[in-house]
């Protein structure tokens, strides 16, 4: 028996042992299964929160929705992979608003453009004049004078622009007007009553110009756009001196022109400086500037009939100001409204041989409410309508235009 129990110890001892590594076994198995489950859970987890990052990291890039265009000369493009700098997605700028800059002369997008216009103004002036005196202080006795004119002008402009570079842009103009006027003048005097109507037309070449436009600075989220301009013009028109003034036979106090100027008849050099600013999803736009007229002198600058006085006439310099606000109502049309303010100084002239002499009721101050709509046609093709209201008696009274300008 103690042989037996010798030999059967040792058998038992390995069973056991045997029992005891394999429950080991087991439980490392079903622990690393564990662990493997919590790995593929997290591994899964960090998939999805890296998925979902990538995704607001990409909404949360900044778009760039602006009315402007000269902030946004030319498309942005995507930087490399490579490229540590903040990708910038911009929107394409509206059309319209591109239009709004363009009437501000600060579009410079590289592109050559033809503009085609016409404009109609009207004026109506009245003068009541009084020539004798007030009896009893109800009874006026002696001569009562009205003079009236009516002035019509039609203008054809056509204007050709360029931008050189982005900051550099030249344009050129030529118009072309037909003018009508009508001369009313009635009178009352004793027994004798007058009453005559005499209308002069006229159509001719008008004085072509010729600008240049610098931006001096661009517009950023803080800053407006800040364009220098130089503008020449040329008297090539119909010049007001030495038209010769005649009286109508059926109305010896009316006294008329024979023809009507369409130009100044002097050389002009203009200078200003052009502010535009976007504050969607309005666009403010302001302007100043100067004008300065070169004195000319004239074979002649008498209006009497048959008599010629050479002489040199200095017309006053004027200075001009002007701003307002716009609204891009959607890609093709946009609305705006303006004020503009012209201050004129006196005229003068000098005969021959004499002294300067100021020209009294020469100085004008003309101011006009204007309102204005734009509309995109075509990618190339737009239709710019504007209405103009006189405010101060200097300024027509109405007058009405629209322009066509084509890119190519």
């Amino acid at each position: 028996m103690s042989l037996l129990a010798a030999i059967a110890l040792p058998n038992q001892a390995a069973i056991a042992g045997e029992v005891s590594d394999t429950s080991e076994i087991s439980l490392l198995k079903a622990e690393l299964t564990r662990l493997n489950q919590r790995y593929d859970a997290q591994s899964n987890a960090m998939l999805e929160l890296a998925n979902r990052l990538r995704q607001l990291e990409n909404s949360a890039q900044p778009r760039i929705i602006r009315a402007a265009a000269t902030t946004v000369d030319e498309p942005a493009s995507v930087d490399n992979a490579t490229d540590k700098s903040e990708v910038v997605k911009t929107a394409p700028p509206a059309r319209s608003a591109q239009n709004i800059y363009r009437e501000q002369n600060v579009l410079f997008n590289k592109t050559f453009s033809i503009e085609t216009g016409i404009t109609y103004s009207h004026s109506d002036r009245r003068e009541l004049i009084l020539d004798g005196f007030l009896a009893l202080d109800a009874i006026f006795l002696g001569n009562i004078k009205l003079d009236r004119i009516k002035s019509d002008i039609l203008q054809f402009d056509a204007t050709a622009r360029y931008g050189i570079t982005d900051r550099l842009q030249f344009d050129f103009n030529a118009p072309f007007l037909y003018r009508r006027s009508t001369f009313q003048s009635g009178g009352v005097g004793g027994s004798a009553s007058t009453l005559g109507e005499v209308s002069v037309n006229q159509s001719d070449i008008g004085d072509i110009s010729a600008g240049a436009y610098y931006r001096v600075f661009r517009e950023t989220p803080t800053s407006p756009d800040v364009v220098m301009n130089l503008r020449v013009k040329a008297p090539t028109g119909k010049n007001p001196f030495g038209i010769k003034i005649i009286q109508p036979s059926n109305n010896p106090d009316l006294t008329v022109p024979e023809k009507l100027p369409t130009g100044n008849g002097v050389w002009s050099l203009s200078g200003g400086l052009t502010v535009v600013k976007t504050v969607d999803p309005a666009i403010l736009f302001a302007n100043i500037g100067y004008t300065h007229n070169f004195a000319r002198k004239f074979d002649d600058i008498s209006s009497a009939q048959g008599i010629e006085v050479p002489g040199e006439v200095t017309l006053g310099d004027s200075i001009q100001l002007g701003g307002g606000i716009a609204f891009a109502l959607n890609d093709r049309m946009s609305l705006s409204t303006s004020y503009s303010h012209q201050f004129a100084q006196q005229s003068s002239i000098k005969q021959s041989g004499g002294t300067k002499q100021k020209i009294i009721g020469s100085d004008s101050s003309s101011g006009s409410l204007n309102f204005g709509v734009t509309y995109v046609m075509t990618d190339r093709l737009s239709m710019v309508t504007n209405v103009g209201m006189g405010i101060t008696p200097d300024a027509p009274d109405v007058s009405v235009g629209i322009k066509f300008p084509y890119s190519f």
